[in-house]
């Protein structure tokens, strides 16, 4: 009896769920940012250019996430999880606590003291849940080029 052939290391399948863990992701992020600019109308508050600059880090991992995915395909799941942590407890730590770095102008105070509305809570649950589930694809591709690998 023999087994059946190994599949190769980063297949179609691994690809596609790369690809669209790190652009949903992505869109997710835009989401988010869309939020503030909906709450910074809200206030009156001018997010300066300044700001709008430093958020375009925030979409870094993402980007690098998906050329790994096109590129560089050995390490491209691991990026895929540190891109999906990096989200979920960077934001989760900049809206409900404080940043460690204090450039987000407004939102330098956290969601409670701000006193956001429901819209914005559910938008930082939902891009705090993607990016574990961003993280959590990244293990599953990990996990099956490991089994390739065998």
């Amino acid at each position: 009896m023999t087994s059946p052939p190994l599949k190769p290391e980063f297949d179609r399948v691994n690809f596609k769920i790369l690809l669209w863990a790190n652009i949903i992701m992505s869109l997710t992020i835009i989401g988010h940012d869309m939020d503030h600019v909906r709450q910074a109308h809200h206030w009156c508050y001018t997010i300066p250019a300044s700001l709008c600059l430093i958020n375009l880090l925030v979409y870094a991992p993402s980007m690098l996430a998906l050329f790994l995915t096109f590129r560089h395909k050995r390490v491209a799941a691991l990026t895929t999880i540190f891109n999906g942590l990096f989200v979920a407890i960077s934001f989760a730590e900049v809206h409900l606590w404080r940043p460690s770095i204090p450039v987000w102008g407004i939102w330098n105070t956290n969601f409670f003291l701000l006193g956001v509305d429901a819209i914005s809570w559910i938008v930082l649950a939902i891009t705090v849940f993607v990016g574990v589930g961003v993280a959590m694809a990244g293990v599953y591709v990990c996990g099956r080029q490991s089994l390739t690998k065998a």
